[in-house]
């Protein structure tokens, strides 16, 4: 296997630290955990779920609302985008490649995930209501 270089690691550091500005600056979404060279893990937390996330039925909805978000994101990312349980939780995983993925990718890549965020969020929203 071969050694990563330190442009190659440079690289992925830039991309992930991009990401993580990303997530941090937008209001609908939290960091669950400190991010690594090639991995980036999250949630989708809005706005007006937030002061409620720790009762069992906003953390059933939040943990459904992260899985379809993912589900319906994978095929319009340019980065790989994963599901993974964190911390007891649902999240969002994106994969940094420094070989394959550019600072368009990921951002293009959030774009969608935000986007869907959105969608799935304002289809619960309303399927509550009525």
């Amino acid at each position: 296997m071969p050694r990563m270089q330190a442009e190659d690691i440079s690289n992925k550091l830039d991309l992930v630290s991009h990401l993580d500005r990303l997530v941090r600056e937008h209001p609908d979404f939290e960091v669950l955990c400190e991010p690594t060279v090639h991995l980036y893990d999250f949630r989708y937390v809005p706005n007006g779920l937030a002061e409620s996330q720790n009762q069992r039925d906003a953390q059933q909805l939040l943990d459904q609302l992260n899985e379809e978000i993912v589900d319906r994101a994978q095929s319009e990312c340019f980065a790989p985008v994963t599901m993974v349980h964190v911390l007891g939780h649902v999240a969002i995983r994106i994969s940094i490649y420094a070989d394959r993925t550019v600072r368009e990718d990921v951002d293009a890549t959030f774009n969608a995930i935000a986007r869907w965020g959105w969608l799935c969020n304002k289809k619960y929203l309303s399927s509550v209501v009525t």
